[in-house]
């Protein structure tokens, strides 16, 4: 499945880095920690990622497929489905991670990192 995941979705969708608040999503989208960015000195010992899924249009049936993936491309968690106005918390340990969103609608789609 790993490979499958890395290698199947779509080249070309667009990526943001994490933290990344209010994206537009209408198909995929692509969430990188450190993507454009100086890697930071900060602890990343245990750590949750936050996934928030918002309506662009105030429909309350909107969901989204989200897929929590490290940057090494040995772990993969997910599927999940994230329904609107619902935040996704996954732990995750030290290594940089990734987040992929899809989405049949467009919504907007907030993620970010907390210290439990």
């Amino acid at each position: 499945m790993a490979c499958g995941f890395m290698d199947g979705y779509p080249q070309g969708i667009p990526t943001y880095p994490i933290p990344s608040y209010n994206i537009t999503v209408d198909g995929y989208a692509n969430f990188r920690e450190n993507y454009h960015s100086v890697n930071l000195k900060q602890t990343k010992e245990k750590r949750e990622v936050n996934v928030h899924v918002k309506s662009v249009f105030g429909s309350q049936g909107c969901q989204a497929t989200v897929w929590v993936y490290s940057l090494d491309q040995t772990t993969i968690l997910g599927p999940y489905t994230v329904n609107c106005d619902e935040t996704l918390v996954v732990q995750i340990d030290e290594r940089d991670w990734g987040v992929l969103v899809e989405s049949e609608e467009e919504i907007t789609v907030d993620v970010w990192f907390n210290q439990p």
